[in-house]
Parts: structure tokens; sequence; C-alpha cells
């Protein structure tokens, strides 16, 4: 791996984020439009995240928090036995 490629790493969610200098996203974007294995490694993270934020929408079913409830009691009780 380059410096340059370790560098683009580094960053790849700030630089996504938008939360970089601008000399450091200048760098960056010049390094991706040389770079195809780092462009892939970006896209792949960028569609990930926005995968992730809008599924991350979702409210979790209330069984579910009934279902970890029960879990914590359960390995509390079976602590305070011990």
């Amino acid at each position: 791996m380059s410096r340059g490629c370790e560098h683009a790493v580094e960053y790849v969610y700030h630089y996504i984020d938008h939360e970089i200098t601008w000399s450091r996203r200048a760098r960056i974007r010049w390094h991706l439009k040389r770079c195809d294995a780092c462009c892939g490694a970006f896209d792949f993270e960028a569609k990930l995240k926005a995968v992730i934020r809008e599924r991350g929408k979702d409210q979790p079913p209330p069984e579910l928090f009934d279902r970890l409830r029960a879990l914590i009691e359960q390995e509390s009780a079976r602590d305070d036995g011990q």
C-alpha cells in the first residue's frame, strides 16, 4: 500500500462526511482519481454508509426489547445465585 493509499484510507469517513479541510480533501480527491483500488473502496464505504443511514431509521420491534430485558434479568438472577 502506497503512502497515498494509507493517507486516503485513514480519512475515508472524514472525507465522505466532509469533515476535513479543503486542502486534505483536494489531496484525497487527487489520489482517488489515480487509484482505482482506493476509489472502489471509497465508493463501497459511501454506499454502505448511505444504506446504514437509511435503514437505521427503522425502530426495532418492541418484542426485541422485551426479550433483551428477560435475558438481562435471567443473567442477573444467575449472577445473584452464585
